[in-house]
C-alpha cells in the first residue's frame, strides 16, 4: 500500500475498541423486531375486521437493513399489495437516530380508489399530525421539508405529476415508551379514513 495510512479519529478508536456499542446497537434492533411483531398482530386484527376476505391473502413483513443513508432500519409492511403499478400499503419504520413512523402508500388504481376518501378526511389527518409526501421519489421516508409537508398546510400540495400518494406521521425516538401506542393510533387513523 506504500505509504498510505488510514488513521482513526479518537472518537473513532474510542468506538472501534469498544464491542459493548455494537452489542447495545443489537440489542435496540432485536427490540424492535419484537415490538413489531406485536404490532403486526393488533394490526392484523383490525386489518380483517374492516377488510375481510376482499382483498386477499397478505401477511405482515419484516425486514431490516444496516444502511437507509448510512444508519440501520426496520420496517413492517401491513397490509402489503405490491405491483409494478399498483402498491396499496402501511408501512411502519424504524429508522436509528430518526423516528418512527407510519406511512400509508398509494399508487395507481389504488390511488384512484381512495384520494376522494384521504381528500374528504383531509381536516382529520391534519388534527392527526400526518404529512403528504411532496418528493417525486416514492421510496423516500425521511420527515424533511423536499420529502413531506404537514397535511394541515399542503392541501393544495398533492402531485398530479405523480400516479402515488404518501401520508405518513412520525414519533420521535425520545418518545420510545409512546411509540407503541402512537403508531396504533396512527394505523388506525389510516384504517378508519380509508373505510
Amino acid at each position: 500500500m506504500g505509504n498510505a495510512k488510514v488513521h482513526l479519529s479518537p472518537e473513532e478508536m474510542r468506538l472501534v475498541t469498544d464491542p459493548g456499542v455494537i452489542l447495545t446497537k443489537n440489542s435496540v434492533m432485536s427490540k424492535v423486531i419484537e415490538l413489531f411483531g406485536l404490532l403486526s398482530e393488533e394490526y392484523r386484527a383490525i386489518w380483517e375486521g374492516v377488510a375481510g376476505d376482499s382483498w386477499g391473502p397478505t401477511s405482515p413483513k419484516i425486514s431490516r437493513g444496516e444502511n437507509y443513508r448510512g444508519l440501520p432500519w426496520v420496517m413492517l409492511d401491513y397490509p402489503r399489495y405490491f405491483g409494478k403499478e399498483e402498491v396499496f400499503a402501511i408501512r411502519t419504520l424504524f429508522w436509528w437516530g430518526h423516528a418512527f413512523s407510519v406511512t400509508l402508500h398509494l399508487k395507481g388504481g389504488y390511488r384512484e380508489r381512495f384520494l376522494p376518501a384521504v381528500q374528504g378526511r383531509w381536516a382529520e389527518l391534519a388534527a392527526a399530525g400526518f404529512h403528504v409526501g411532496v418528493s417525486p421519489d416514492e421510496w423516500r421516508h425521511e420527515h424533511v421539508p423536499d420529502n413531506y409537508r404537514a397535511v394541515s398546510e399542503a392541501a393544495d400540495l398533492m402531485r398530479e405529476d405523480v400516479d402515488f400518494l404518501k401520508l405518513s406521521s412520525a414519533v420521535g425516538l425520545h418518545r420510545w415508551e409512546d411509540a407503541p401506542a402512537e403508531l396504533l393510533s396512527m394505523f388506525k387513523t389510516l384504517i378508519s379514513v380509508l373505510f
